[in-house]
């Protein structure tokens, strides 16, 4: 006789595992939400224990300016990708190094020769994804600038806040930080779960789309979306999430450094120069890693 109770366990766990590629993008979304709560109940009682005069809408209104301000949003978002990077990192060890039967050293461990075109093609991703994301950003706010009024740049945000602590924080958070947790979401896990139930095309779109999405931010969602491709695409040829983590690392540091456009001036050839030679670094840089071939297994 058949175990109808078997049959729909097994059903419901076919159906978990053909979702489970979501669960990480969720995940982070809802950590981030209830750290945002979290600071918004800490500014609410600090703001009303500082309060000392004035009405309640006042006290209102200057608890949401604080909320709504650049620097709150970025040191919440700094807290809960800290918390995030830990987080997935663990689950990455769990998820899929545990499952491919390797230590997460040997994982991240490039084993072998290093491959002449690794480095070159690291350098040229990063450099040429940096400055289209840049070029992106300032040719959208020209066509459409009403897409951004209300988006935190926090490349601007770094370069306008004074030398401090404050400041070295939010380079922390976007070089370092960021990257790393973005790695283990999207490249690491949800491109590693994807992969268990469709093809590798269709799951490295999956992710792309996902790390778009979760941006929340029109702007970011086109760069962040040809970016996402680029990387699993890297992820998918090196077997290394570390090769990843160190494209997007370098990604930062050239939106950092190659940050103001008008620096190129006024003229509109030299402008388009400058955006196609950054995506033919970007297609050298792929065929460059399409060369090399670093995986853990190599001996």
């Amino acid at each position: 006789m058949i175990n109808m109770d078997n049959m729909n366990t097994n059903q419901m766990n076919r159906n978990e595992s053909a979702i489970k590629f979501i669960y990480p993008a969720f995940v982070m979304m809802a950590v981030q939400l209830l750290v945002q709560l979290f600071a918004g109940q800490l500014m609410f009682f600090y703001k009303g224990y500082k309060y000392t005069e004035g009405t309640i809408e006042e006290f209102m209104s200057g608890y949401m300016a604080s909320l709504s301000s650049d620097k709150f949003t970025l040191l919440v978002s700094a807290l809960s990708t800290a918390i995030l990077a830990i987080v997935f990192l663990l689950w990455y060890r769990s998820e899929i190094i545990h499952v491919a039967n390797v230590s997460l050293r040997q994982k991240i461990k490039i084993r072998g020769r290093l491959g002449f075109c690794i480095v070159p093609g690291i350098l040229c991703i990063s450099v040429g994804a940096g400055v289209f994301a840049t070029f992106t950003t300032y040719f959208i706010s020209l066509v459409k600038p009403d897409l951004v009024v209300g988006s935190v740049d926090i490349v601007s945000v770094i370069r306008s806040s004074e030398p401090g602590m404050m400041n070295i924080l939010f380079i922390i958070y976007f070089v370092i930080l960021s990257p790393i947790c973005q790695e283990l979401v999207f490249r690491g896990l949800t491109l590693g779960f994807a992969e268990r139930r469709m093809t590798f095309m269709a799951a490295n779109f999956v992710q792309a789309i996902l790390c778009g999405f979760f941006t929340m931010d029109v702007i970011q969602m086109i760069y962040s979306f040809l970016f996402s491709l680029v990387l699993g695409y890297v992820y998918f040829r090196t077997e290394n999430i570390l090769i990843p983590i160190l494209c997007n690392m370098l990604f930062c540091v050239t939106r950092l450094l190659f940050y103001d456009v008008t620096m190129l001036g006024d003229s509109l050839i030299l402008f388009f120069i400058v955006f196609f030679l950054a995506m033919a670094l970007v297609y050298l840089g792929i065929m460059l890693v399409k060369k090399s071939k670093l995986s853990f297994s190599e001996k």
